[in-house]
C-alpha cells in the first residue's frame, strides 16, 4: 500500500508527470498524464503543494504579447520520492 495518490486518479497522473521532469505548460502536463482537455491541471498542482511539494511556476513571454505559463517540480518531500522510488523497481521487477 503507497502513501501516495493512486496512479488512476488525477492527482497521482500528475504527480507522476511532473515527478523527475523538466519545465512543462499545464497542456503538456495533461498530455503527459493521459488527463482529459478539461481536467484542471492547476488545481492538482495546488494539491501537490498541499502534500509539500514545491513547485514553481512562471511565464515566458511570446513575441505576440502573450505569455506561456510553466510548471517545475523544484523539490518533493523525502517520502514522496522513497514511495516514487520504490513504486519504479516494483515495476522494473515485473
Amino acid at each position: 500500500m503507497s502513501i501516495l495518490p493512486a496512479p488512476d486518479t488525477k492527482l497521482g497522473s500528475v504527480l507522476r508527470a511532473m515527478a523527475f521532469a523538466g519545465p512543462m505548460t499545464a497542456g503538456g502536463i495533461r498530455t503527459k498524464a493521459k488527463l482529459a482537455p478539461d481536467t484542471a491541471v492547476t488545481a492538482r498542482i495546488r494539491d501537490l503543494r498541499k502534500m509539500g511539494c514545491v513547485v514553481s511556476c512562471y511565464n515566458v513571454p511570446q513575441g505576440d504579447g502573450k505569455q506561456l505559463w510553466y510548471y517545475r517540480m523544484d523539490h518533493m518531500p523525502s517520502f514522496v520520492v522513497d514511495a516514487l522510488t520504490k513504486e519504479a523497481k516494483r515495476r522494473i521487477a515485473a
